[in-house]
C-alpha cells in the first residue's frame, strides 16, 4: 500500500477545543491525567512575550476547560525580570489528589529583545530568579508556593518518586538532577547528567527513576542506592546526524519494559528495566519515508491494545505533523493515519498525546499559527487513508522570528573549528571531571577523576581518550601543576604527591607529611630540581622534595590568603595575597617578605575580596592578574604600577590563567556556581570576553560541524598549544567533556 501523505485526519473522527491564546499564549508544555483520571493542561508562553503560565483542567468527554489558576497571581513577577512562563513536563499527583509542578521559563522579559537566559544567567535586576514549586488543589484552587529549589536555575521536568515525599527534577541551564525533600525542605544536588536541558522522567514500578542527556545517554537513578547509574545505552539518528537525541517520550508495556523515544531523528527502544537489556526497534519515521532533514517525534500513547500513536514531523518541504501508530509487539511497522490540521488548523508539533477510558485520544498542538489547542480523535475508527482520500487544505506557515538580536546574542566561543570530547560517553562518569591539563609532545594530557585520579591521553584529533592510566585508586586529585621538566605533578585527597612523567607514563608517588600535622591543600608552582612550593589550609608555605617527601616551611615566609594564587615571578621570588588586598613579594633566597605599594584593586569595601586567583607573565616580566571579586589587573615589571581593567560580570573569580603568547593571556572567569567565560587579554586589545565553551548546533554557526553537543558550566582548567594554535577547555564536573577550540578569536573580528 502506497502511503497517502497529503490526507488529513478524517473531520467527522475529531474534536477542536480551542485553548485560550488571546493574551498571545500559544504554546503547551504539560498535559497530565491524574489517577482518578482528571485531565491537566498548562498554557505558555514561547519566545516572544513575556507571558506567565496558566493551568486549567481539561474534560475530556466534552472539551470543556476551567482555568485553576495564573502563575502571575500567585507569584510575585518583578516586571525587569524574565517570568515564569512554562508549567513544564513536571505536574505529577501527591497521594491526596493534589498536583505539584514547577515553572520552567523560555520568555523574555519586557525589556529584553528576545528570550536571553544565559545572556542574564547572574544578572540580579534582568535574569531568572529560578523556577518556583507549587503544591495545588484542585478543587479549591489553593496554590500554595514553596519557593525557589534552585536560585537561577530553570525547572525542566520533574517528578514525584514512589516516596512522596521527594520530588525530583532536572535544570534547564546546568543539566542537574536534582531532588527536594517536601518535608525538610533539603535539595539535594545529583550534580550533571546531561550536556543541558533534557526534560523526560520516567519511573519503573520499583520506583527507579529514567532520564537521558541532550546527546542520547540513557541513565537511571535508583532511590535503594541513592545514585545515578550510566546504562550505556544510546539512542542514535539511522542517519548518523548529531541532533538533540535527548529522551523524550515513555510509556510502560505489558511486559513490564518501557518504550523510550528520542526528540530528533527518533529511535524506538525497549528497556528492560530489570536486565537493563535494550531493545532496537528501528526509528519512528514511516517505511515508505527517507527522511532528509531531521524529523521529530510529538507525544507518544498507546491504547489499551499497546498499539503505539505519536506524531511524526518532517522538514522535506512544508508539511504539518502526522499521526502515526506503530502495532510494535505484534511486528507491525509504522503506519500513516494522517496529517493533523482541522479545518486547516495546521498542527506544527504535538506536545503530548493522552488516551482517555473511552479509547478516545486526546492531542496538544503547539507553536503554529493557531497554537494551542487540543485535538480529540476516535483512534478506534482511524485508518491510514487510502488513494481516494481528498488532500488536506493546507496553509504553509512558518514561525516569524520573534528574535530581534539574532547573532550579537550567540555566547560561544568563536574558532576556525570547534571539536568536542565527550568523556561521559568513553568513560565512567565519576572519571570526566578534570583538573590539569597539560599539552606536550603533540598530545593533550588531562588529569581527571572525582574519587580517584587517571591520567587521560588524547592525540591531536582523537574525540576519545587514547588512553588513560590510573595515577591513585584511593583518592582523587585536589592540586595539580605543571613540572619545570615537561611532566605533572598531582597532590591526592589522601594527602600523596604524584609525579608523572608524561615521556614514557611513569608515576613516583611520595607522602608528604607536613610539619604540625595540618594537611596540604594546594600544590603552587615547581622550583626545579624536583622541589615543589606547596600550602596547607591556612595558606601556610612549605617546600616539598618529590624525591624524599621532605617538607618544610618556607623559611620566614608569611601565610598566603586562603584560596589565592602563588606566582612564581623567577627563580626566588613569589607574589600572592595576604590580608584583604595586600600583594606580598616573598624572595626564598633571602627568607624575606615585601608588601607591595600598590594593592590589588577591590570593589570599595569588598577589599576581603581582592584575595589574587590567578595570575602569568607576559614576556617583558609585566603580572597580568585577577581576584576573587574579578577584578583584573596587571602589575609592570618592578611591581611598582598597576593599571586595572575592572569587572568582567558581577560574581565570580579571575583563574586559570595560561600564556597565549609573550603579549597575551587567556583566562576562565567564573566559580562552581558561575556559568564560566573564557576571557583573554592583551595591551592592544585590553580584556575581552572570548564566550562561553557551548558548542550548540541550533545557532547556524556551528549547525553543520560534525561534532557532539557541549554546554560547560564550571569551567575546570584552560591549556594552549601554542603549535597548532588550539586552546582546550575542560568541565570541573562528572558527565565532563573537554572543547578543542582550534583558532580562536575575538568574536566579531577576523581570526
Amino acid at each position: 500500500m502506497v502511503d497517502n501523505l497529503l490526507a488529513a485526519l478524517p473531520e467527522e473522527l475529531t474534536r477542536f477545543t480551542q485553548l485560550p491564546n488571546a493574551e498571545g499564549h500559544n504554546a503547551v508544555w504539560d498535559f497530565a491525567k491524574s489517577p482518578d483520571g482528571r485531565f491537566y493542561v498548562s498554557v505558555c508562553g514561547e519566545n516572544e512575550k513575556p507571558l506567565t503560565a496558566l493551568l486549567y483542567e481539561y474534560y475530556p468527554k466534552t472539551g470543556d476547560i476551567r482555568l485553576i489558576f495564573d502563575v502571575a497571581k500567585a507569584w510575585i513577577v518583578d516586571a525587569r525580570q524574565m517570568p515564569p512562563s512554562k508549567i513544564h513536563t513536571s505536574i505529577d499527583f501527591l497521594p491526596d489528589g493534589r498536583l505539584i509542578m514547577a515553572t520552567h521559563n523560555t520568555a523574555p522579559a519586557p525589556g529584553h529583545k528576545q528570550w536571553m537566559y544565559e545572556q542574564y544567567y547572574e544578572h540580579p535586576w534582568e535574569g531568572y530568579p529560578g523556577s518556583i514549586l507549587m503544591i495545588v488543589d484542585p478543587d479549591t484552587n489553593e496554590v500554595q508556593v514553596r519557593g525557589i529549589p534552585v536560585p537561577r536555575e530553570s525547572i525542566y521536568g520533574g517528578m514525584l518518586g514512589n516516596d512522596p515525599r521527594y520530588y525530583y527534577f532536572l535544570g534547564y541551564m546546568r543539566g542537574h538532577f536534582y531532588r527536594l525533600d517536601l518535608d525538610t525542605n533539603e535539595v539535594k544536588d545529583y550534580g550533571k547528567v546531561s550536556e543541558f536541558s533534557s526534560c523526560r522522567l520516567v519511573k519503573d514500578r520499583e520506583g527507579r527513576l529514567y532520564g537521558s542527556s541532550y546527546t542520547g545517554g540513557v541513565w537511571r537513578y535508583d532511590p535503594a542506592s541513592d545514585r545515578v547509574e550510566d546504562l550505556k545505552v544510546r539512542f542514535t539518528s539511522p542517519n548518523g546526524t548529531k541532533h538533540r537525541r535527548q529522551f523524550i517520550f515513555a510509556v510502560h508495556s505489558p511486559r513490564n519494559t518501557i518504550f523510550m523515544v528520542d526528540n530528533m531523528d527518533g529511535e524506538m527502544i525497549e528497556l528492560d528495566p530489570e536486565t537493563l537489556e535494550a531493545t532496537r526497534h528501528g526509528p519512528i519515521h514511516l517505511p515508505s519515508q527517507r527522511p532528509v532533514n531531521p524529523y521529530g517525534v510529538g507525544g507518544l500513547a498507546a491504547d489499551d491494545d499497546f498499539v503505539l500513536y505519536y506524531g511524526l514531523k518532517t522538514y522535506d518541504g512544508y508539511s504539518p505533523i502526522r499521526l502515526v501508530r506503530w502495532d510494535i509487539l505484534n511486528g507491525g511497522t509504522p503506519e500513516n493515519l494522517g496529517l493533523v490540521a482541522p479545518s486547516g488548523k495546521d498542527s506544527q508539533y504535538l506536545c503530548e498525546m493522552i488516551f482517555d477510558g473511552d479509547g478516545r485520544l486526546h492531542m496538544v498542538d503547539v507553536c503554529g499559527e493557531f497554537s494551542p489547542y487540543i485535538l480529540a480523535v476516535d483512534a478506534k475508527r482511524l485508518q491510514p487513508p487510502g488513494p481516494d482520500a481528498p488532500n488536506a487544505a493546507l496553509r504553509p506557515y512558518s514561525e516569524p522570528d520573534y528574535n530581534g538580536v539574532g547573532a550579537p546574542a550567540y555566547m560561544h566561543i568563536v574558532a576556525n573549528d570547534a571539536r568536542t570530547i565527550p568523556l561521559h560517553q568513553h568513560l565512567d562518569w565519576a572519571d570526566t571531571a578534570v583538573l590539569h591539563m597539560r599539552s606536550a609532545r603533540g598530545r593533550l594530557y588531562a588529569v581527571s577523576g572525582t574519587q580517584r585520579t587517571l591520567l587521560l591521553e588524547l592525540e591531536r584529533d582523537d574525540v576519545r581518550p587514547a588512553k588513560a592510566t590510573v595515577v591513585n585508586e584511593r583518592a582523587a586529585a585536589v592540586s595539580c601543576i605543571d613540572r619545570v621538566d615537561g611532566g605533572i605533578a598531582a597532590l591526592t585527597a589522601d594527602g600523596d604527591v604524584a609525579s608523572i612523567d608524561l615521556a614514557d607514563g611513569a608515576v613516583r608517588t611520595v607522602a608528604a607529611p607536613v610539619p604540625g600535622g595540618a594537611p596540604l591543600a594546594a600544590l603552587h608552582c615547581d622550583l626545579g630540581g624536583g622541589v615543589l612550593v606547596a600550602g596547607d589550609r591556612e595558606g601556610a608555605l612549605y617546600t616539598l622534595d618529590c624525591a624524599t617527601g621532605a617538607c618544610a616551611p618556607l623559611r620566614n615566609a608569611p601565610a598566603a590568603a586562603k584560596d589565592g594564587c602563588v606566582l612564581k615571578l623567577d627563580d626566588r621570588r613569589l607574589l600572592f595575597s595576604g590580608n584583604n588586598d595586600e600583594l606580598l613579594v616573598y624572595d626564598m633566597s633571602e627568607g624575606r617578605s615585601e608588601t607591595l605599594a600598590v594593592r590589588a584593586p577591590s570593589i570599595r569595601g569588598r577589599a576581603f575580596l581582592a584575595t589574587m586567583t590567578g595570575g602569568a607573565q607576559l614576556a617583558d616580566g609585566t603580572v597580568v592578574a585577577g581576584t576573587y571579586d574579578g577584578m583584573l589587573f596587571t602589575l609592570s615589571p618592578d611591581l611598582r604600577r598597576k593599571t586595572t581593567y575592572g569587572r568582567l560580570y558581577s560574581s565570580g573569580e579571575l583563574r586559570q590563567f595560561v600564556r597565549l603568547d609573550g603579549e597575551t593571556i587567556a583566562g576562565v572567569y567564573g566559580g562552581p556556581n558561575d556559568a564560566g567565560h573564557v576571557f583573554r587579554y592583551s595591551r592592544d586589545e585590553g580584556f575581552v570576553d572570548l564566550g562561553r565553551p557551548r558548542v550548540i548546533k541550533d545557532n547556524p554557526e556551528l549547525r553543520d560541524v560534525d561534532t557532539e553537543w557541549a554546554n560547560i558550566h564550571y569551567i575546570s582548567c584552560l591549556v594552549y598549544d601554542a603549535e597548532d594554535d588550539a586552546l582546550w577547555v575542560a568541565s570541573g564536573e562528572e558527565y565532563g567533556c573537554i572543547v578543542r577550540y582550534q583558532g580562536p578569536s575575538v568574536p566579531g573580528e577576523p581570526s
